[in-house]
């Protein structure tokens, strides 16, 4: 049946009723071009994405990338280029869907609910949803932190380097009086918040810095450190409060691949949320990956024939994954991840079912290049390691099909969210 309308009324003049009723059975992506057709329809979806009686569905979370013909460029304000976002479901890149040319400044930080973490050159701090162009300005990390000359010129040259990660404490747009920012911070990565209603930072009285990964749900923000502690903090009450303080025994199978080779990789730390348990999962970087797919030495990317050095990017070949067992106080190794999909990168770490998550392989984790120390370290690659690893077959594999080494602006995973 048809929509009813007055006739000769055009359909910039429906009813509000009757555009919600339309919303109601529109798709993430479909809601986007229902917001392009006139600006009545475009306030109706603003208020109606905004109010209560919307709940986004559970999907595949999308990758922020930079387009066709920007992966090249090797301009440093990652700003300018234009950006494009690829859906793991249909395996297609959009180009229409994105606002990030026209508003899109300073280095991205972090990834949560939709939005977009970034601190610019001055340590600003505010948030972007790349799909409907809101912002949210969060503050300067000037404002309650300890910041010296050197923290500025860390900032300035490199936003990544003083803030590794950054997670949104929840949908930003239901709760401001609570909501805010979370992360880690500085050189000796210590812990910081600040609330959207202050915006002011303050620090965490941690005990386990450097911290190397925070989640939040639930109003509780856990962080990792690099001995494998979790931290938990609750966010419910006026003032953060520690509710949890544990150091489970550090995973020997983890400890001794390290130390066999040590030469060869890096280790890269994540704190996931899966079905209620915390996981700590550790990937495995080769520091030079030749084209067969094996680590070697950076003394052998050079030889007595060679006029330059071989070229061999770092690249991710395998990972652990375990589970924190609360009552024994320590991380048990877990050989499946079940019919869950975790996705990692520079994005707050996270886990779906593989059932809400179309196109994706479970058992699975998808990661995004997130090795802030190298990723610009050279011209011909970066940004560029990314793929997905599978625990049965322990091997990695690639989503995204990209013939080009260098990937800048790195990119992020984003759950779509239309809404302010």
């Amino acid at each position: 049946m048809g929509i009813k309308r007055k006739r000769d009324a055009p359909w910039s003049e429906l009813e509000i009723d009757t555009l919600e009723c339309i919303l109601r059975r529109l798709s993430f992506l479909d809601i986007l071009r229902f917001k392009r057709v006139c600006s009545w329809w475009f306030s109706v979806a603003e208020s109606y994405v905004s109010s209560s009686c919307y709940r986004l569905c559970f999907q595949t979370p999308w990758l922020l990338l930079p387009g066709p013909e920007e992966k090249e460029d090797d301009d440093d304000d990652e700003g300018e280029g234009g950006l494009c976002f690829f859906n793991l479901d249909e395996k297609r890149e959009y180009r229409d869907v994105c606002m990030c040319r026209e508003v899109y400044e300073g280095c991205c930080v972090g990834s949560s609910h939709g939005w977009l973490v970034l601190l610019d050159k001055t340590a600003n701090l505010s948030l972007f949803n790349p799909f409907s162009g809101a912002r949210i300005q969060v503050g300067s990390l000037r404002e309650g932190l300890e910041f010296t000359d050197v923290d500025a010129y860390t900032v300035r040259e490199d936003p990544r380097a003083f803030v590794p990660k950054a997670v949104v404490m929840s949908d930003s747009k239901k709760n401001k009086d609570k909501d805010g920012v979370a992360l880690i911070y500085g050189s000796r990565k210590k812990l910081a918040f600040c609330r959207y209603r202050d915006g002011r930072f303050m620090g965490l009285d941690g005990a386990h810095q450097p911290y190397h990964d925070i989640i939040c749900y639930d109003n509780v923000v856990c962080a990792l450190s690099d001995i494998g502690s979790v931290e938990v903090w609750d966010f419910s009450r006026s003032f953060p409060t520690k509710v949890m303080d544990m150091t489970p025994s550090f995973p020997l199978k983890t400890a001794n691949f390290g130390r066999s080779f040590r030469d060869l990789y890096s280790s890269h730390f994540y704190l996931v949320e899966s079905c209620g348990e915390l996981l700590f999962v550790v990937r495995f970087i080769g520091e030079f990956v030749d084209g067969d797919g094996k680590p070697v030495r950076e003394a052998d990317l050079l030889d007595d024939e060679d006029i330059q050095p071989k070229i061999c990017p770092y690249k991710t070949l395998l990972f652990h994954v375990y589970r924190l067992d609360r009552h024994q106080k320590k991380w048990e190794e877990m050989e499946s991840l079940g019919d869950q999909v975790v996705f990692l990168g520079g994005n707050h770490s996270m886990s779906l079912r593989v059932g809400d998550c179309p196109g994706c392989v479970k058992d699975s984790i998808y990661f995004t290049d997130s090795y802030w120390e190298r990723v610009d370290e050279d011209y011909s690659y970066g940004g560029h390691d990314m793929g997905y690893y599978n625990l049965r077959e322990r091997i990695v594999k690639p989503f995204h099909d990209t013939q080009c080494c260098k990937m800048k602006p790195t990119p992020f995973w984003i759950i779509p969210n239309p809404g302010r």
